[in-house]
């Protein structure tokens, strides 16, 4: 719930203190609210452009707004947020959030140049305007599931940045965050989990 936020959520201080998600799958918005004991209306409005739709849950409690500056969060965090001091037990949880937020999970076809053949492979990417944030994070996945340290991609003219994985590692990362009887999620990600078998069993993942 931290992670989701920390990618999709923001504050504010106005007449009341006020924590807010923001997601296009309002079902984790309502998982969200669940595990929060809300009865808070989850609302929904039209985008200015695309003409696509968004929700928000908004709550309003000093508590929940003080808590959440103990645990790293502020407003106006997108581009210089750093990853906050998350326990242990609670890391992969956190980055699941994350990802769900402002990640994304996706198979790619290309025709291999050594043999022609047509081949399609996993991938993951955690997106940010933050480069310190990504840079943290990755450190942790290398220290937590070995996973490679390497170069922050960057998109829209410089100002949003990427840390993609592929194959073997999208598979590592995803099973380190969608783990059995995980609490909150969005199944359209975890359900690649279940996916992987069956493109190694066709050998179409090239590992």
């Amino acid at each position: 719930m931290l992670g989701f936020w920390f990618a999709d959520g923001y504050m504010r201080k106005d007449r009341s203190y006020r924590i807010v998600f923001t997601s296009a799958d309002k079902d984790i918005l309502f998982q969200i609210r669940k595990v929060m004991l809300s009865s808070h209306p989850i609302r929904k409005r039209k985008e200015p452009k695309g003409g696509s739709y968004t929700y928000t849950l908004n709550l309003c409690s000093k508590h929940l707004y003080t808590q959440l500056i103990r645990l790293g969060g502020f407003r106006r965090k997108s581009r210089i947020m750093k990853f906050p001091n998350v326990l242990h037990d609670y890391l992969s949880d956190f980055i699941r959030g994350y990802f769900d937020g402002d990640g994304s999970v996706f198979f790619v076809k290309y025709v291999r140049t050594k043999d022609k053949r047509i081949t399609k492979e996993l991938r993951t990417n955690f997106t940010s305007g933050s480069r310190k944030f990504l840079e943290q994070l990755m450190k942790i996945l290398h220290t937590e599931i070995n996973l490679p340290i390497k170069k922050l991609g960057m998109f829209n003219n410089g100002h949003s940045l990427k840390l993609g994985y592929g194959m073997k590692d999208s598979d590592a990362l995803l099973r380190y965050m969608y783990y059995d009887n995980f609490s909150i999620g969005l199944r359209r990600k975890s359900i690649f989990v279940l996916k992987i078998p069956i493109y190694q069993k066709h050998n179409m993942l090239g590992y």
